[in-house]
């Protein structure tokens, strides 16, 4: 089972606003990919075409919606014998479009759907072809806007970029992406007047952050949205400096300069159990929203020191694998602010074995996850003296079964705990959930239990079978396998997955079907689930850098910009050729009045 880290190259869809979604496969071909969208042919191209639509006689001017004639011609040194094709996008067939003279450098072609079409010309020396598209819309389609954001990989340093398209019912769009540069900031992040190493976050107001690590004096570059608005967040790598967090500014304001960050004011504490004994290794940090202080861990006399910002307003959180997570809000960080944690919950020995489903095999190297329920007051915190606060909490950690299959002894508090038990690659046993009770010391065997299978039918949007389209099970929990398979002629799956877990199932159809992607979250231990699939326009181009190459592993996103739409509709990742292809639900075509009005 591939991993879900190992999707990268996978649609991640998401149905939010408008409704739809993405149907990428880099391993099918969605469509027609021109090389070249624009007049001007790539190195080693010498035919330079020239696409035009006929007349309309209503307006004068060129027709912009299907049916129309279109005619394209060839400039430029060319040869002889040139071979013209014409392609739609999201069409797979190509079309020979008529001579108009014996030179065949002037062709034309009776476009009568809408979409993007694509003449491409070939000449008989081999070395000289061109390519030139124009888009035709539904004269009766409705119109949506999308917004698309252009993610590059941070190892570029390039920021997003946003490009507006048109959707209209029925027509298929080829839409090119160039990437901006942005603008480089490059600085130091500096304390006592000397480079400090750390990491340098800038928080974006819209789109994902610019974030980079510097060097071990403290030098960064990093690219920004001249536009965007960005918070300045600084996280020092020493423990004995504090995490700053800036006022908003925007991008081109930023600079070049000197990042500054110092001791902070100084936060001390304690950690104790319920009979006022030391408690070493507990870790504890403060967090307002994006802003951290430095991280603490008590040493043997249960003593740690906080660095942080100056602020009222933190949540203070604590815990490790011996004691229970635990919180507490609005606590201040000023100069003398001292903490006292005393932990109040009683924890009793428990211990465990994982075995295979066969009930007696042990199971070594398993991957237990336990997480208790919410456990009510765990500790009181004490903040400068003041009042105790009771800290909410509960159990979260990961442990590892030995050889014999047994799991580290553990202190637990009574509760109800939800275990995650996975077996190490290879095994025919898969993820298993079980629940258990703790009201005392007590020693459980975790048995395995074997996948199960996921089945169910795929239609389109007549009902009928869709062959062939890619079907993932992603399963939420755990590590995140993601089993997939494909549909045979009457559009049925079947899936290994693991019982423990709810699925997520990614549907993909191939670009033919003219059909949207889809995706259904289903139940731990569900066997059946059927999916229909509505009507589809692929969207799709080649995503440049600002030097014009195609850029692979760039994450495309199509919101939906008239929806009002903050969450992706659909997702894509560039291809090593830097095409993406996305496919978006079919706006459809405007209802018209067939009265005395129309």
């Amino acid at each position: 089972m591939a991993s879900r880290a190992a999707l990268a190259f996978a649609v991640v869809a998401t149905l939010a606003g408008c409704s739809g979604d993405d149907a990428f496969n880099p391993s099918v071909d969605l469509g027609v990919h021109p090389t070249d969208m624009g007049a001007v042919s790539d190195m080693g191209r010498c035919a330079i075409l020239d696409v035009k639509a006929e007349i309309d006689p209503k307006t004068g001017m060129q027709k912009t919606t299907a049916p129309a004639l279109l005619t394209a011609v060839a400039h430029g040194q060319g040869g002889v014998d040139p071979t013209w094709t014409v392609v739609r996008a999201g069409d797979n067939t190509g079309y020979t479009p008529t001579a108009t003279d014996v030179s065949k450098l002037t062709v034309q072609f009776l476009a009568e759907e809408p979409g993007t079409w694509t003449f491409n010309v070939d000449f008989a020396s081999g070395a000289c072809r061109g390519s030139q598209s124009v888009t035709l819309g539904n004269p009766i389609g409705r119109k949506v806007l999308y917004r698309l954001r252009a993610l590059p990989p941070e190892s570029r340093n390039l920021p997003l970029t946003d490009t507006v398209v048109e959707l209209i019912g029925g027509t298929p769009v080829v839409k090119d992406i160039a990437l901006e540069s942005g603008t480089l900031i490059s600085g130091q992040l500096v304390s006592g007047g000397n480079g400090t190493p750390g990491e340098v976050r800038l928080i974006a107001k819209v789109g994902p952050d610019a974030v980079t690590t510097t060097n071990s004096l403290g030098a960064f570059t990093v690219a920004v949205q001249p536009l965007g608005s960005y918070n300045v967040l600084l996280i020092p790598e020493s423990t004995a400096l504090a995490p700053h967090l800036g006022a908003e500014t925007q991008g081109a304001a930023l600079g070049s300069a000197d990042f500054v960050v110092g001791p902070g004011v100084t936060v001390t504490g304690s950690v104790t159990d319920s009979s006022a004994t030391n408690l070493a290794g507990v870790r504890a940090v403060l967090r307002a929203g994006p802003l951290p202080s430095g991280a603490g861990t008590t040493d043997a006399t249960g003593a740690f020191t906080l660095h942080a910002q100056a602020a009222t307003n933190y949540t203070l959180s604590f815990g490790s694998d011996a004691w229970p997570q635990g919180s507490v809000a609005d606590v201040p960080a000023v100069g003398g602010t001292t903490i006292a944690i005393q932990y109040t919950v009683a924890r009793v020995a428990v211990g465990a074995t994982v075995v295979a489903s066969d009930g007696t095999t042990p199971v070594a190297n398993a991957r237990v996850s336990i997480s208790s329920r919410p456990l009510g007051t765990i500790a009181n915190v004490t903040v400068a003296g003041g009042a105790a606060l009771a800290a909410s909490g509960r159990v979260t950690r990961v442990v590892h079964t030995d050889a014999a299959g047994a799991l580290p002894a553990m202190l637990l508090p009574a509760g109800t705990y939800d275990l995650i038990v996975e077996p190490p690659a290879p095994s025919t046993d898969g993820l298993t959930a079980i629940t258990k009770v703790v009201g005392g010391a007590a020693s459980w065997t975790l048995q395995l239990q074997t996948p199960i299978t996921l089945a169910g039918t795929i239609t389109g949007d007549k009902g009928q079978p869709v062959a062939a389209a890619r079907v993932t099970g992603v399963e939420m929990v755990g590590l995140g396998a993601a089993p997939s398979t494909f549909t045979d002629a009457s559009g049925h799956y079947a899936l290994k997955v693991d019982r423990g877990t709810p699925v997520t199932v990614w549907v993909e159809p191939l670009g033919r079907d003219k059909l949207a992607g889809t995706r259904l979250l289903v139940p731990a231990g569900t066997t059946a689930a059927d999916l229909a699939l509505g009507p589809g326009l692929l969207v799709s181009g080649t995503v440049r850098t600002p030097g014009s190459q195609p850029l692979p592993a760039v994450e495309v996103e199509a919101f939906c910009f008239s929806c009002g739409s903050a969450t992706p509709v659909a997702t894509s990742i560039t291809g090593a050729d830097g095409i993406y292809n996305l496919y978006l639900p079919d706006p459809g075509e405007l209802i018209v009045d067939g009265g005395a009005t129309d």
